[in-house]
């Protein structure tokens, strides 16, 4: 089910200030985005983790899914809610937001101490998405990542106390990783949407061309393209990784779980002969649980 948004609330503009003549919009409702959270396993709502902090995460995750669906499986116009978003996340931090999900957010960027800066990003990623479909370069490619994925971790060591800056710098590296993994799981799904997240550069190394991304099955050339970037993620994740070793307590077991979920995400590519167009690769919760225990035991070390 969706919630409807008043008819001022999409126009682009201060919803506050506006006469009413902009059409309407919908957002999901706050239990079919924690439903969502759900089915996907979201790491950071593991039991283990105190109910504060599962809270504050939980909020997040809220925040993170209304932004992604705004720009993303919105009917409409997307533009305009994401616009809005921005109006009621100012609002959020002023104690005053409409929405339930950034009205849940209000207590978690006061007491964890989120800068708007930061978690503004994920709306601005969500607009660039809208006119922007191709990455020349991996350099174009980690810039957006540094919108869409690193405010991810940022906001998540806020909530643990631990926004360092190396720290932060450290979880930007597992935080594009990430992002690199997914767009690698998402190539199908993604092209049929008009977006490809794969450098042109390296699709032109690789000798693959955008009708390879709507084939039943990898070619060859594309799974050797997939390799490269799931093996530079995994890289990425190796060196980022590290930051476990500089957490303590619950932030380390929460860190842990997203290193491990990336690793075991890469080796899931590995078994499926890097083919994310025949079959969905996901990481294996067997995997998952081993690369955690070795990741928080040894702390990330390279």
């Amino acid at each position: 089910m969706v919630l409807s948004l008043p008819d001022d609330a999409l126009s682009g503009e201060d919803p506050e200030k506006l006469g009413g003549n902009a059409r309407s919009g919908d957002f999901p409702r706050s239990a079919d985005v924690l439903a969502r959270m759900r089915s996907e396993n979201f790491p950071v709502a593991a039991r283990v983790l105190p109910g504060g902090v599962r809270r504050h995460l939980h909020a997040l995750y809220g925040y993170f899914r209304l932004v992604d669906y705004a720009g993303d499986e919105a009917p409409g116009n997307r533009e305009a809610l994401l616009n809005f978003l921005e109006h009621d996340l100012r609002r959020a931090y002023r104690g005053t937001a409409r929405t339930p999900i950034l009205r849940k957010l209000q207590a978690t960027v006061a007491e964890c101490g989120i800068p708007f800066d930061v978690a503004v990003k994920l709306i601005e990623a969500n607009r660039q998405d809208q006119r922007v479909r191709r990455y020349a370069d991996f350099d174009e490619l980690r810039d957006y990542c540094a919108l869409s994925a690193n405010p991810v971790g940022a906001s998540v060591l806020h909530v643990f106390g631990r926004a360092e800056t190396g720290l932060v710098a450290l979880s930007d590296w597992i935080c594009t990783a990430l992002q690199v993994l997914e767009h690698c799981q998402d190539i199908g799904e993604d092209y049929r949407e008009g977006r490809i997240y794969l450098p042109e550069k390296d699709m032109a190394r690789f000798g693959v061309v955008e009708e390879d991304l709507a084939a039943p099955r990898a070619s060859t050339a594309l799974r050797g393209l997939v390799k490269f970037e799931v093996d530079r993620a995994r890289r990425m994740l190796r060196d980022g990784g590290v930051l476990v070793g500089e957490l303590e307590g619950t932030a380390r077991v929460a860190v842990a779980g997203y290193v491990a979920g990336g690793l075991a995400t890469a080796a899931a590519f590995n078994a499926a002969g890097h083919d994310p167009l025949a079959a969905q690769v996901r990481p294996g919760k067997a995997r998952t649980f081993l690369e955690w225990a070795r990741l928080y035991v040894l702390g990330g070390t390279r």
